[in-house]
């Protein structure tokens, strides 16, 4: 499920171009150099400020930990505030100061996209449009969905049948 993490996005106080009017009505010719504004366009810097933060302090870590570390420290939302519950914000709020020192992390590389890829049927030929690669899904054992070794998870049965399934997972300190 999207989005993985919420970041702050309403009410941001943010740069405005002066060649657009304050409200972007063409009546309006006040000239502002800053705005109140709310979205995704506002959320986004946030979040990747956060990534940015903790790549100070792990200079070596792939996108792959960040985001883990950013997912597995996030404040939970309650869906008492939230009538969108988790669908709507996943792990929850990001918070940068924990996100820097997160303890565990989910790392993934090249191979285990690869193999993802592999296990949901791509061709060698889509493989290669996505990663550059020449591997083959032969040379790769394919794994599930469910075998990706990311933060969150995700498992899905018709009302009133029982499911069982066992997600591996690999961390690193």
């Amino acid at each position: 499920m999207q989005p993985d993490l919420t970041a702050p996005g309403v009410d941001i106080l943010a740069a405005w171009s002066e060649a657009v009017p304050l409200t972007e009505t063409e009546d309006d010719t006040r000239v502002v150099s800053y705005n109140i504004i709310s979205g995704t366009s506002m959320s986004c810097p946030h979040a990747t400020g956060a990534a940015a933060y903790v790549k100070s302090f792990h200079p070596t870590w792939s996108p792959a930990a960040i985001k883990s570390a950013l997912m597995t420290t996030a404040f939970p939302m309650s869906s008492e505030n939230n009538i969108e519950a988790e669908f709507a914000y996943g792990a929850g709020h990001i918070n940068p100061a924990l996100a820097a020192r997160p303890g565990l992390i989910y790392d993934a590389g090249e191979i285990d996209y690869v193999k993802f890829l592999c296990g949901q049927g791509y061709s060698p030929k889509q493989i290669k449009l996505i990663t550059e690669s020449n591997t083959k899904c032969s040379e790769v054992m394919n794994e599930a969905v469910w075998d990706l070794n990311y933060p969150s998870f995700a498992l899905s049965t018709t009302p009133g049948d029982s499911v069982t399934r066992v997600f591996h997972r690999t961390v690193t300190n």
